[in-house]
C-alpha cells in the first residue's frame, strides 16, 4: 500500500473498547468531519465514546466541533449502531482547526485522517481553494488546472492536500490523471471572500469526481 500522508490513520476496533481519554491538555481544539466513502451507510461520529455528530452521509461535512485539545478517541459507526467501523486516537494542538476525513485506502480498508485548516481570509475580491486527493482507485497522481488556463499543480498523490490558491470568483477547474476518461469540470460558483475545500474521489481508475464544502 502506498504511504498515506494524512495524520493519525487507525485500524477498526470496538468502540466500547475505547472509553478512556488517554491524555488531556488545557485548551480547545476544533474539528469537523467529512464522510468521503462513496456508497457508504450514514455514520455517527463519537469523541471519547460520546456522540458528536449523527447521520453523516457520503459527501456531507459537519460544522466545527469544539473539544479539549490533546489526544482524543474518535470513532465512526453506522448510524444507530454501537460497534465502530473505525476508532483511533487523534491528536490536536490547542487552537487547531482541522478537518477529519473518513475514506478508504488502496486496499479498500476504512481509514481516517485529519488535515489542519487555514482560516485566514482570502484577499479582497478573491476566493480561496484547496484540493485533497482521496481517490483510492487511482494510482496516478492528480493534476489540476484552471479551465482553459494555467496548472495549479501537476502531482497530487493519494492522501495529500494541495496548498491554498487564491482565484477569481467563478473560476472553474479541470482535473486530469493518466488513464482517466471521465473528468467533469469542477464548477462551484466560487464566491469572493470564501474558502473552499475540494476533495477528489472515484469508483474506478477511469473517473475523477469532486465534492466540496465551504471551509470558512
Amino acid at each position: 500500500m502506498k504511504k498515506i500522508l494524512l495524520l493519525c490513520l487507525g485500524a477498526a476496533v470496538l468502540l466500547s473498547a475505547c472509553v478512556k481519554k488517554k491524555d488531556t491538555i488545557t485548551g480547545d481544539a476544533h474539528v469537523r468531519f467529512v464522510n468521503a466513502v462513496p456508497n457508504s451507510i450514514a455514520q455517527d461520529v463519537y469523541v471519547n465514546s460520546a456522540l458528536m455528530n449523527s447521520s453523516l452521509f457520503f459527501g456531507a461535512a459537519t460544522s466545527y466541533n469544539t473539544y479539549t485539545a490533546g489526544v482524543n478517541l474518535l470513532g465512526f459507526t453506522n448510524t444507530g449502531a454501537t460497534v465502530a467501523n473505525l476508532a483511533y486516537s487523534y491528536a490536536s494542538a490547542i487552537g487547531d482547526y482541522a478537518t477529519v476525513y473518513l475514506f478508504r485506502d488502496f486496499t479498500g480498508t476504512l481509514v481516517s485522517g485529519g488535515i489542519r485548516d487555514d482560516l485566514t481570509a482570502p484577499p479582497a475580491g478573491k476566493a480561496r481553494v484547496r484540493f485533497v486527493n482521496l481517490h483510492n482507485h487511482l494510482d496516478n497522481a492528480l493534476k489540476m488546472s484552471v479551465t482553459g488556463g494555467a496548472d495549479l499543480f501537476t502531482y497530487l498523490v493519494f492522501g495529500t492536500a494541495s496548498p491554498y490558491y487564491d482565484v477569481a470568483p467563478g473560476t472553474t477547474f479541470a482535473p486530469f490523471a493518466i488513464g482517466v476518461t471521465a473528468e467533469p469540470v469542477i464548477d462551484l460558483n466560487l464566491q469572493a471572500g470564501k474558502t473552499y475545500t475540494i476533495w477528489l474521489y472515484g469508483n474506478a481508475n477511469t473517473e475523477i469526481y469532486s465534492n466540496s464544502f465551504i471551509q470558512h
